[in-house]
């Protein structure tokens, strides 16, 4: 047992990648976290991910060894995923003997438990959560026969390949079987999963190399199956979360690497390594990306309660928090003026006066967007109401400005407020008793065309999209600009308000995934 002195501690991390590996900066966090307070930490780095010879791990070794020669000797050691785990047990007692090694990040569940039984080893496995991350996704895809995990050939791999399988006898009524991506080449992986249809449930677990020995860095390998696939890419790893795949239950890489650095911490305090139990099941969270949600017509109610979401779009609550807190500041100011002149005859008929002024300008501010004066989203809901109880047939048009994110960040967002304003005075040029615009929020724009036929439904989808063709001037310069076009047609499309204008937007969202600045009906989508 150590005491516990005042003085800084020194702790080495190894990890068993490069720091450009996407979880490793996330596991460093939490051990600065930690850590910050009392020790100096120190950094290495196998990249087992690009160095997979062994003459490589005899150089680390080497290395490893010159370099702990030459420096003060550590208090403890933390090793971050499956390799560096195993160097430090190979290599503990002519390296780390006699200084507590603390693992984070071990897939292979086994041997870190029998790790764990020696006196100076103790730390977090990632044990994957498979099981809740299988069960979402055979309740969203209830037709599903076949549950296919994309691997690979590494350390890591070989351990979650084990674990994969062993569900198996939970889920009897599915067929198991893997994708390993250390046998395709880029090509053969990207044709292999785009044959699979919603009979399939896909899984994302890892992919680092192919079979031509090009190194999958970062997210490669998440936007190479995601972006080719059909169907959504579940995820067991936080890495890709935001570039393609769906999610699941994930595991917090920030937050093992924390309670890694916490169980050392605990040693400086005087804890026994014995003491220490080893984490068996890492803090898990159900995280999913809303974009792709979208793209697969997945509303967040068929989602479990508290997950978190990348990608989130505002709701119109969240967008216009601040103007309700003022509405109902107002709404709350005259109910007191109500109450106060309701005694005076003459107050009470100037009240009223003011109270009809100011109705009419909530009214208004109710219905028309502040900034460029078109009929808000609440005026669009609402005819569509109307419209659909009607047993209108008719088509609507959501378009929003591609890249419009840059204009505010390069020109400010007074430019940007110029283009919007532009947008809605062309826009309203192109009004008719068939035609009518309204803004969304943000850069979003729709319309509704009273009409049944999608051919006349396409041709003011090509009018908006002329709009774009005259250029905008923004501080005395001309800027080509550009929009992705959505149509949905009710009833074909949605039979209510909100499954509507849904499928305009996923109609959207499959231009703007293609490269942008086109048009696609929702059914063209809906019939492939």
């Amino acid at each position: 047992m150590a005491g516990f002195q005042k003085e800084e501690k020194r702790v080495l991390f190894i990890s068993s990648y490069s720091y450009a590996w996407e979880t490793v900066p996330q596991q460093i966090e939490g051990i600065q976290e930690a850590l910050s307070d009392e020790a100096s930490i120190d950094y290495k780095f196998m990249d087992t991910k690009n160095l997979t010879s062994e003459e490589s791990s005899e150089l680390f070794y080497q290395s490893m060894r010159q370099y702990l020669s030459e420096v003060d000797a550590y208090d403890g050691v933390i090793v971050g995923d499956d390799a560096a785990f195993l160097f430090a047990l190979d290599h503990q007692q002519e390296l780390f003997s006699d200084i507590p090694i603390i693992f984070e990040g071990v897939n292979d569940l086994q041997k870190a438990a029998e790790a764990s039984a020696q006196p100076l080893i103790t730390g977090v496995a990632e044990s994957l959560s498979y099981e809740n991350t299988i069960k979402i996704a055979t309740e969203l895809y209830p037709d599903a026969k076949e549950i296919v995990g994309v691997l690979d050939d590494t350390i890591t791999g070989e351990s979650e390949r084990r674990e994969f399988y062993s569900f198996a006898d939970k889920f009897p009524d599915y067929r198991f079987s893997e994708i390993n991506a250390a046998a395709y080449s880029r090509e053969e992986l990207a044709e292999k999963v785009a044959g699979y249809d919603e009979s399939t449930i896909l899984i994302y677990i890892m992919c680092s190399m192919d079979k031509n020995g090009h190194v999958y860095n970062g997210n490669d390998g998440v936007a190479l199956v995601s972006e080719n696939a059909d169907i959504p890419t579940f995820s067991i790893v936080s890495i890709g979360m935001g570039s393609g795949v769906l999610g699941g239950e994930i595991v917090s890489q920030k937050q093992m690497g924390y309670l890694a650095a916490q169980m050392l911490k605990q040693y400086f305090h005087g804890k026994n390594i014995r003491d220490i139990k080893m984490i068996a099941e890492p803090p898990w969270q159900f995280c999913f990306d809303e974009n792709v949600m979208r793209r697969f017509d997945i509303r967040d109610s068929q989602m479990p309660e508290n997950s978190e979401y990348v990608n989130h779009r505002e709701t119109f609550t969240e967008r216009n928090k601040q103007m309700i807190q003022i509405a109902a500041i107002i709404v709350t100011v005259l109910t007191l003026l109500i109450l106060m002149l309701a005694f005076d005859n003459l107050k009470r008929r100037r009240l009223y006066e003011a109270l009809e002024k100011a109705k009419t300008g909530l009214e208004h501010a109710a219905s028309y967007d502040v900034l460029t004066g078109l009929k808000n989203r609440g005026m669009f809901m609402k005819k569509l109401q109307q419209k659909i109880e009607k047993g209108d047939e008719f088509g609507i048009i959501l378009f929003d400005l591609d890249n419009f994110k840059h204009i505010n960040d390069s020109l400010g967002h007074n430019n940007g407020d110029v283009v919007l304003k532009e947008i809605a005075r062309r826009s309203v040029e192109l009004e008719d008793f068939v035609f009518e615009v309204y803004r969304l929020a943000g850069d979003e724009f729709t319309a509704i065309v009273s009409s049944n036929q999608s051919g006349i439904v396409r041709e003011y989808a090509e009018s908006v999209q002329g709009i774009f063709k005259k250029t905008f001037v923004l501080e005395d310069k001309e800027y080509m600009l550009h929009s992705s076009i959505g149509i949905a047609m009710c009833p074909k499309d949605g039979k209510t308000p909100k499954e509507v204008v849904a499928a305009a937007d996923a109609a959207m969202y499959r231009v703007k995934n293609a490269g942008k600045d086109d048009i696609a009906f929702y059914e063209e989508r809906h019939s492939k």
